[in-house]
């Protein structure tokens, strides 16, 4: 297992072997108070994760390590499938070995202040009034991390429609439920198992934590760069600060590439490919109204398109020494497409000196995974 990457929880150490990453929040699943006002209804309570029939359905199995899917029980007093009747049936998926992060949920809901606040979505309600009361009962959580049980709550196999649902009773589920917000939010799944096993911590644990689609994080949210505008009264001045920007912008982009004039990934040296990827995000600077850091061509990585896209949107970051750090949202496949070993301590050709302060920006705020959290 030594190729699998390493995460650290409570101090143990465990390999990722598996990951799901692709499990969108669809409106029938969130909760009544933050849905679109497109769809009516309550959501259910259950999680749709894929068909249990077939490929797809043993690689599901294979995954949860379950494979009485579509399993029929029922909770004759509450109405409904739960905890107690999956017990009594053989249903319970997995017990106890679930579990979400604390700080993956406060950084969620950082995300996604710009969406409360500024509703780039139309909602039933004005979600701007649930944000304070959601962040401080996620605050007030005991743990950093929170463990529940997950039981089957598929179609029963007598149905034929063959979709599998995963569902907890527990409280937690009821949390990430009322946090999560329809079409931008989107579950990933990590399969761990420990490093060094014992007899106490010998079987998998899942790792679920909730995402936001990288459009509608903080600092790109489309409310962001309103807000830099908001404070200039003329719109000749508006114009003539664009065009400022946009000249800035092309001697920035030459800057880049004259001082890294190779994307170190690609080996491209074409200018006409290449990008300059701004390491500190131009939003946050503009908005910050630091445009010495917007345009300082240390603040910039010369990079080929789809690597850009990995580095804009947090799925790779670096240390100041140089070295690749990949993130755990991508899977084994993608990275193996994309000829990157995300275990891997490969230091890259980017001239990291003085880069300090913008690398250090990116790995706390635009990576998606807790850097602390990778081994």
């Amino acid at each position: 297992m030594e190729d699998y990457q390493k995460m650290r929880i409570n101090e143990i150490e465990y390999f990722i072997i598996d990951s799901i990453q692709d499990f969108r929040a669809e409106d029938s699943f969130i909760h009544r108070s933050n849905k679109l006002a497109q769809f009516d209804g309550n959501g259910e309570s259950k999680k749709h994760v894929g068909t249990y029939k077939g490929e797809l359905g043993q690689k599901l199995s294979n995954f949860f390590e379950y494979s009485n899917w579509g399993l029929e029980h029922f909770d004759s007093k509450k109405k409904r499938k739960t905890l107690e009747s999956a017990i009594e049936r053989g249903a319970v998926i997995q017990d106890r070995t679930c579990f979400f992060s604390k700080s993956n949920l406060l950084k969620y809901l950082d995300d996604a202040k710009a969406e409360y606040h500024s509703q780039e979505q139309i909602y039933h309600n004005d979600i701007s009034v649930f944000y304070d009361e959601r962040y401080n009962e996620v605050q007030d959580l005991d743990t950093e991390y929170i463990y529940f049980s997950i039981y089957d709550a598929s179609d029963n196999i007598t149905q034929k429609q063959n979709r599998g649902y995963i569902r907890s009773d527990d409280k937690i589920w009821k949390i990430w439920r009322e946090l999560i917000l329809p079409k931008i939010s989107y579950l990933s799944i990590l399969k761990l198992f420990p490093v060094s096993p014992t007899e106490e911590n010998n079987k998998p644990i899942f790792y679920f934590r909730i995402l936001l689609d990288y459009q509608f994080r903080t600092f790109v949210h489309p409310s962001a760069l309103f807000l830099i505008e908001e404070d200039l009264p003329v719109v000749e001045e508006i114009e003539e600060i664009k065009k400022s920007y946009r000249i800035g912008q092309e001697r920035y982009r030459r800057a880049v590439i004259e001082y890294m004039p190779q994307c170190p990934f690609s080996k491209l040296t074409d200018e006409r490919i290449l990008i300059a990827s701004h390491i500190k995000p131009y939003s946050v600077c503009v908005k910050e109204k630091r445009e010495d850091q917007a345009l300082d061509y240390l603040n910039g990585l010369s990079l080929s398109p789809t690597y850009d896209r990995l580095f804009d949107q947090g799925y790779i970051t670096f240390s100041d020494s140089g070295e690749l750090i990949c993130g755990t949202q991508l899977s084994p496949y993608t990275w193996d497409k994309l000829n990157i070993n995300p275990t891997a301590k490969n230091k890259m050709r980017i001239f990291p000196e003085n880069r300090e302060y913008y690398l250090d920006y990116h790995r706390r705020h635009v990576f998606l995974d807790d850097i602390s959290d990778l081994i």
